[in-house]
């Protein structure tokens, strides 16, 4: 009875990871939840089962708008775009990274603290327009890619700023969206979903780089779905049922806290 329920678990994660394209796997169409039922792909997303091409980790940086009437389109602007390309086996193919100048927003010193980013760094830069066909144009359209973010509030800004902006944007930013961190917060059981440097304690991975730079968080975002693609690796930790917390300080992880009962 025991080895069933281990091998009918280990299937639902083989199931799950090739869904969102974790893992290079062939998975029937009836195992394709209808669109309605993916919760945790964003409100563009429809996360179709058998799409092939690039994988597109990305992260953002932004500031926020004060305008109240621009808040209702958009609440923020886009400081920094960092992303990895990963191909289909998950191998690393390429970054782009980008520093954005805001159009209707100076940067508080709240967030220059938080993301090292001044209005001296973004001087020169592109803005949201020309930010974003620089990285339509490193992303290629010869094949769809497919975006992983941590959380969905990076597709959410992406695509509001677009449309205070009045962007015309290439078709692919409103369909393959996946919410690694959701994934994640599913996979392992956890009560509530954790920010990337937590998370990453979870599967006892070190932080690498400075958080909150988009490049780098997108780099340690990219590590995190190479490790979901070791599906030995991960029924052996969610078996487990450990956690650790990384801090902010030393980029490590402490003593292991367990939060689920055998």
């Amino acid at each position: 009875m025991r080895w069933s329920f281990f091998i009918a678990f280990f299937r639902k994660i083989l199931l799950f990871l090739a869904r969102y394209g974790i893992i290079k796997q062939e998975v029937k169409e009836k195992d394709c939840p209808p669109q309605k039922k993916q919760k945790f792909l964003g409100r563009h997303g429809n996360g179709a089962c058998s799409m092939k091409g690039n994988k597109i980790v990305l992260d953002l940086e932004f500031t926020p708008i004060k305008d109240p009437d621009m808040q209702m389109v958009a609440g923020s602007e886009i400081l920094e775009i960092g992303a990895v390309k990963l191909g289909e086996a998950n191998e690393v193919l390429e970054e782009f990274q980008t520093y954005v100048k805001p159009q209707y927003s100076r940067i508080p010193s709240f967030i220059t603290q938080i993301t090292g980013i001044d209005e001296q760094m973004v001087q020169n830069a592109p803005h949201y327009g020309e930010a974003m066909r620089m990285f339509t144009e490193w992303l290629g359209d010869e094949q769809r890619s497919r975006f992983y973010t941590w959380s969905s509030t990076d597709q959410n800004v992406l695509l509001r700023e677009a449309d205070l902006k009045e962007e015309n944007l290439h078709a692919m930013y409103y369909t393959h969206w996946v919410d690694l961190q959701r994934i994640h917060q599913r996979l392992y059981g956890f009560s509530r979903p954790m920010n990337l440097t937590n998370a990453l304690g979870s599967m006892q991975i070190y932080f690498s780089g400075t958080e909150h730079g988009a490049m780098a968080d997108a780099r340690n975002t990219a590590n995190i779905l190479q490790h979901l693609s070791n599906v030995k690796r991960v029924r052996e930790q969610i078996e487990k049922s450990h956690i650790t917390y990384n801090n902010t300080q030393s980029h490590g992880f402490t003593t292991g806290i367990r939060i689920k009962k055998k």
